[in-house]
């Protein structure tokens, strides 16, 4: 549901993710998975995500998002030229992704965010797939959520309706965007 693929404020390494659960009905993580194409990071999920819920993962520890609960602490850096994220149920069945190569084979950056405003990647649309640019956008630096480990303000929406946003025309490297 959302990434803050290039860290916080505070430190470049505070990394969040957050899943969101679109149905009516509790989910048990347990035995879920997140792995990153090229293993990193590989996160074996615990816990449940309630009906309509939120949960936040945060590298490292719970100082990421300082005044938000974590749900889970995982290992292994997000690379800030973009990743391929798969998301996989307790049987091994892909529940959702993010990211994709191009004709060349390169994983192509992210769709979203801003390494210099430190603006995560939001899920704009709950119902497409993951693995679509169009799916995503950057948040609009006015709807926000949480401090980060420094006591700033985390231009993200941790455990918190998404906001309108703003999409990334050149990939989510760069620092313009424009209306969505």
């Amino acid at each position: 549901n959302e990434i803050a693929w290039m860290g916080t404020d505070a430190s470049p390494n505070d990394e969040w993710l957050e899943l969101k659960n679109n149905s009516g009905s509790e989910i048990d993580l347990n035995c879920w998975q997140i792995i990153a194409e090229d293993g990193t990071p590989k996160i074996k999920l615990s816990e449940k995500i309630g009906a309509a819920g939120y949960y936040l993962l945060e590298r490292t520890n719970d100082d990421t998002v300082k005044d938000i609960l974590a749900d889970q602490i995982y290992t292994g850096a997000l690379g800030n030229s973009g990743e391929i994220l798969k998301l996989y149920d307790e049987d091994g069945n892909l529940q959702d992704a993010v990211g994709h190569k191009d004709t060349t084979g390169a994983v192509v950056p992210w769709y979203a965010g801003d390494n210099t405003t430190k603006s995560t990647m939001e899920r704009r649309d709950q119902t497409a797939s993951g693995g679509q640019s169009s799916s995503w956008h950057t948040n609009d630096g006015i709807t926000k959520n949480g401090t980060d480990a420094g006591g700033n303000p985390i231009r993200g929406t941790p455990k918190s309706q998404n906001s309108t946003g703003t999409f990334s025309l050149a990939g989510g490297g760069g620092g313009s965007s424009g209306p969505s």
